[in-house]
């Protein structure tokens, strides 16, 4: 099965100094930035693994990182049958 690592970087997330001691980051939807990756990976014919996603912020920046697997074609397996 092939996989993937992929970073996504999730636009409008940033960090903003909400006091001398705590930075926030404006409300998202987590589901919704998900949905939108799925979108991303599945032209290319992949699938986010998500119990992979982990959340990261690089310098005030949110991305998510993770693993996106192959999409298999089904095979299907027929049997003929003769019956007299």
């Amino acid at each position: 099965m092939d996989a993937k690592l992929f970073s996504y970087k999730a636009d409008g997330i940033v960090l903003e100094p909400l006091n001398d001691h705590l930075k926030t980051s404006p409300v998202f939807d987590r589901k919704e930035l998900i949905e939108k990756l799925k979108e991303i990976l599945k032209d290319d014919n992949f699938t986010l693994d998500e119990r992979s996603i982990e959340y990261k912020i690089e310098d005030g920046q949110l991305y998510l990182q993770g693993l996106a697997v192959k999409q298999e074609e089904s095979k299907s397996i027929g049997f003929m049958m003769n019956s007299k």
